[in-house]
């Protein structure tokens, strides 16, 4: 970003600030889960997911559209865009609520403002995409709004089915849903967020870094549909793809995370970090899926039945490894100017945060859940105080070019 306040700019940073409040509905349950301090309902936990996975890393991705896409020349508004984003800042924690108050009509009409913020955003990508030079990164995310936009959809007429009790969709639909969200959609996030960071763009566009976000992408459209109409070999096709599309990313990122100075207060060590964790996520990701298919959860496969630490060791390796790292680079980014404010938080962040999901994944692993006491405030407390302070950050770069 250039170093002028604009408008478009001031938009980004909102989001940011907006994105981060609504993180702390996340974060602060899944502490007093981990600390067994309260027993959660599952629409309480649903709230806690939605919080996270939507008002808090999609709104945070929908800032980092507006800034690959924007128009340098302009930095202006487009009516466009004002609409889809006060209407994802207002509906996305609207929605989350939904889900704390386990109303179904109230989270399925919820649910339609959210798709249509997200619809919104998608149009005015393509629109923007027609003006400019498309580098891999934007293509990256290009794939991951379609992605986006296709689990949106299929989430609000899931809520209109079970308000209605009328099926709309089939049965597979509660395991595809999750799956296009996570796996179609963020994937391909956490490769864009890198390819932004390291790789420069050239006037021509490397094969590798095409095939590297192609072939998720075809892996990911492939999960969705298998998983949805319950097709066994197109969940099965999907492995090797998604296998294939991460040993190219390693292979052109791997100098990249090795250079990192990891102990420098840089956004750099948190896009690093951030792709690394986009290769465990794979990995897992493979497991799964062959366990899905070849019967180990049943025949034919039942969603209910993977093990939950399976489930939640993928969401934190996605969710905090790739999103949240990613995303509190972006943050660091934007608010730069005022780094100085609390300097060392960027430490307690980065290492709590990463030290504290590393030791909750494991212990979920070992089956030691007595380690989870110490693992879920580590990471918690990290996120809070970045929270906070990267929220006074932001606020302060505003006020600056307002002088």
């Amino acid at each position: 970003m250039s170093t002028q306040e604009t408008p478009v700019r001031r938009a980004v940073k909102w989001l940011f600030q907006i994105a981060m409040l609504v993180f702390v509905v996340t974060v602060t349950i899944g502490m007093l889960n981990g600390l067994k301090l309260m027993t959660f309902t599952r629409p309480e936990l649903m709230a806690h997911v939605h919080a996270g996975t939507l008002g808090w890393i999609t709104l945070g991705v929908l800032g980092v559209h507006i800034w690959l896409f924007r128009d340098p020349a302009r930095n202006s508004y487009n009516t466009l865009l004002v609409a889809s984003g006060a209407l994802a800042a207002l509906s996305f924690p609207l929605y989350v609520y939904a889900f704390y108050a386990n109303q179904a009509d109230f989270r399925a009409w919820a649910s339609v403002p959210v798709f249509l913020a997200i619809m919104g955003f998608f149009v005015w990508v393509l629109l923007q995409a027609r003006q400019m030079k498309l580098g891999i990164a934007h293509w990256a995310l290009l794939g991951a709004m379609l992605n986006l936009t296709v689990g949106a959809l299929m989430g609000a007429l899931i809520q209109f089915q079970v308000a209605t009790k009328v099926a709309l969709l089939p049965d597979g639909a509660t395991a595809s849903h999750p799956t296009t969200m996570t796996i179609g959609y963020l994937i391909l996030v956490g490769m864009a967020f890198a390819e932004w960071r390291f790789i420069p763009q050239t006037a021509k566009l490397s094969r590798a870094g095409i095939a590297q976000i192609a072939l998720p992408f075809i892996g990911g459209v492939l999960l969705t549909l298998g998983t949805l109409l319950n097709i066994m070999p197109l969940i099965f096709s999907a492995t090797p793809l998604e296998i294939i599309g991460v040993v190219i990313f390693v292979a052109r990122f791997a100098r990249h995370w090795l250079g990192t100075h990891w102990l420098e207060r840089a956004p750099d060590r948190q896009f690093a970090l951030s792709g690394v964790f986009v290769v465990v996520n794979v990995a897992l990701l493979a497991y799964l899926i062959v366990q899905y298919a070849t019967g180990a959860y049943g025949n034919p496969p039942d969603f209910k039945l993977i093990p939950y630490w399976m489930i939640f060791g993928m969401d934190h390796a996605i969710f905090i490894g790739v999103m949240t790292n990613a995303l509190f680079g972006f943050i660091q980014i934007a608010s730069a100017s005022a780094q100085s404010f609390v300097a060392w938080t960027d430490d307690v962040l980065f290492w709590g945060m990463n030290i504290g999901m590393i030791g909750f994944v494991g212990s979920l692993l070992a089956s030691a859940l007595e380690f989870e006491k110490i693992f879920t405030p580590l990471m918690g407390t990290s996120i809070l105080l970045a929270i906070a302070v990267y929220s006074v950050r932001l606020q302060k770069t505003m006020k600056e070019s307002d002088r």
